[in-house]
């Protein structure tokens, strides 16, 4: 009988562990709700869905809620975006939505979520393109944005994503400055309050 080398007895346990670091990372996501994180978005250029190039530099005077999604998610992906859309209505009679206040949603799985796709998801979900991006990526751009901003991704084979479920505000520096649940734990009327009260202190 073949004795497993170290190697593979080593590879064997981290996929036995994989799942628990996920799942805890999840946790600890929900636990922190809203809080200051150490993150950047990354200055990189990733496509919108007319198949344009889109840089995420920074942007003087604009502060970003920056969603990572995937749609064939169950449930906390649809969630935070339907959610997204009714803080965005709240935003364009403040007339801050595209003034100041930009949302951008990336999709983690860009082999399947096509710009098509992605249209569909976002008609379905009545998003208002006012402000508000949807981009794409080849998976080495889409693994340096979720890396920077510390948003961990596990991908399956029946194509189902454990991620980390959080939401990011990122400052005109790219600087993540909050870091907001996803799903339940997303409050638009929270948010809100936020944006208006940065705005208002001219940020």
């Amino acid at each position: 009988m073949p004795v497993p080398s170290v190697n593979a007895m080593r590879l064997k346990r981290l996929l036995l562990l994989l799942p628990f670091l996920v799942l805890a990372a999840l946790i600890a996501s929900w636990f922190w709700g809203s809080s200051p994180v150490k993150a950047t978005l990354p200055s990189l250029s990733l496509e919108t869905l007319d198949g344009e190039a889109y840089p995420l530099a920074p942007k003087p005077g604009t502060v970003r809620l920056v969603e990572l999604i995937y749609t064939r998610c169950p449930d906390v992906c649809p969630t935070t975006t339907v959610k997204m859309v009714q803080l965005q209505k709240r935003l364009k009679e403040a007339g801050l939505m595209g003034h100041g206040v930009e949302f951008v949603t990336v999709t983690i799985d860009p082999a399947n979520d096509t710009a098509e796709v992605l249209r569909k998801y976002a008609r379905q979900l009545n998003v208002d393109p006012q402000g508000w991006t949807f981009l794409r990526g080849d998976e080495g751009k889409i693994s340096e944005v979720t890396r920077s901003l510390g948003f961990l991704a596990s991908k399956s084979e029946d194509g189902f994503i454990s991620h980390t479920s959080s939401t990011y505000l990122v400052d005109p520096a790219n600087a993540v400055i909050r870091k907001y649940g996803m799903g339940e734990d997303f409050d638009p009327e929270q948010i809100y309050q936020e944006l208006l009260n940065m705005k208002q202190k001219g940020l």
